[in-house]
């Protein structure tokens, strides 16, 4: 009976959608129908879809799958939303009862908190449980994944980001092993990686807010050649979402939502000049807006139909130099000062600084190979989306400022 149900099951997720995943950058409003629609789309429709919630990251796990049934159900029509139980205290990770449970969905989201609780309990020490695997098994079956803040950043096959800010990524390098409660600015990574549900590429949330431009260049180049590294990783903005459809066949995302979008990076034909601190040259960048997407085998970009390209109708005459290119918080500081260079008509390089000292680093834009791409919103004609493809970025210590 059990093998009769789950293949009923995985014949209706099947029907609903495409081995997809949602990957929310954290700070996912309540408002944004955009991406709480696109969940139950691919999980079946409104009146189908049937959501298996993983609060686990979460501090307060039962407060929290509470206010996510409530969104699912509720607000944005799903048949069912349902708490899956898994915290990291929990030890039910391998229980058949919960793993028919899981069975029952046709779509998952992992909410925010900690992504470190959500490797304790569903790949503890890199090996997945029987939860894990069943939730593999659905989502090859046809189910939907979401996920935001630290559901987003453990999604990766790759090493897992577990902290860290731009400045002191640049300055001390990338430290395996997780936090380090003592330094929690440094940049570290879970060497066993995420849940392995999207390969080649690392993830990471809150991105552009937070100014962890530096951290992912610095992470991906200091991990490219372990068993897991990878070259390219990207970052999705707050209340934003890459979509990634056809997982295992032809992936490609496409960015939804209107308050950002998600930053591209690939160190592949990054020099790295000997230094005692970072010094790159030749990190290409991309940053995608609503509506664009991305192959992500193969990194081709098409952008918004709604979108033309900047060159020869750039509003501003000249770049403006960032003296706080790196700022954890000061909001968006890198993706500002770049939507500004490709929107300006002289300046093809220009020269950022960060606030910090000792070091002091210069970041250092070219869009000679570069792209940039705007429009006015379809549904805003007094909003301006900026993207662009292949900004070119150097980063060394500045000696002089």
């Amino acid at each position: 009976m059990g093998l009769l149900v789950f293949a009923f099951l995985t014949s209706l997720v099947g029907l609903a959608a495409s081995q997809s995943l949602v990957l929310v950058g954290g700070g996912l409003t309540d408002g944004n129908a955009d991406v709480w629609n696109k969940v139950i789309e691919l999980a079946g429709g409104p009146g189908v879809a049937r959501i298996g919630v993983f609060t686990t990251a979460s501090s307060d796990p039962i407060g929290a799958a509470a206010y996510y049934v409530d969104m699912f159900v509720n607000t944005y029509g799903a048949a069912s939303a349902t708490y899956i139980p898994v915290t990291e205290n929990s030890n039910n990770a391998d229980d058949q009862s919960v793993v028919e449970l899981v069975r029952q969905q046709t779509g998952f989201f992992f909410g925010g908190g900690d992504q470190l609780r959500i490797l304790t309990a569903l790949r503890p020490d890199g090996r997945d449980t029987l939860v894990l695997a069943a939730l593999k098994d659905m989502l090859k079956s046809g189910a939907v994944v979401g996920g935001t803040s630290a559901g987003t950043a453990c999604q990766s096959a790759a090493v897992m980001i577990t902290s860290g800010s731009s400045w002191n990524a640049l300055t001390y390098g990338a430290f395996s092993g997780g936090p380090k409660p003592l330094n929690p600015d440094y940049l570290t990574y879970d060497e066993n990686g995420g849940l392995g549900l999207l390969t080649g590429w690392v993830t990471d949330t809150h991105f552009s807010e937070r100014g962890r431009e530096g951290r992912l260049i610095r992470l991906l180049q200091d991990t490219r050649d372990r068993n897991i590294g990878t070259t390219r990783g990207f970052g999705v903005d707050e209340d934003m979402a890459l979509v990634v459809t056809d997982l295992y066949t032809r992936p490609v995302g496409t960015v939804i939502g209107s308050s950002g979008g998600g930053f591209f990076a690939d160190v592949s034909k990054t020099i790295v000049v000997p230094s005692p601190n970072t010094f790159y040259t030749g990190v290409s960048a991309h940053y995608l807006t609503q509506d664009d997407w991305i192959d992500l085998t193969t990194g081709n970009i098409t952008f918004a139909t709604w979108k033309s390209a900047l060159k020869g109708n750039e509003y501003y005459l000249n770049a403006e130099v960032s003296t706080d290119i790196l700022s954890a918080t000061m909001n968006r500081r890198w993706a500002v000062a770049a939507d500004q260079f490709f929107d300006n008509r002289r300046d093809d390089f220009i020269a950022h600084l960060s606030f910090q000292r000792n070091p002091r680093y210069e970041v250092i834009f070219d869009r000679l190979s570069g792209v940039g791409y705007g429009g006015y919103f379809p549904n805003n004609a007094n909003k301006f989306a900026v993207s662009y493809e292949n900004l070119q970025v150097a980063i060394h210590e500045n000696t002089i400022a």
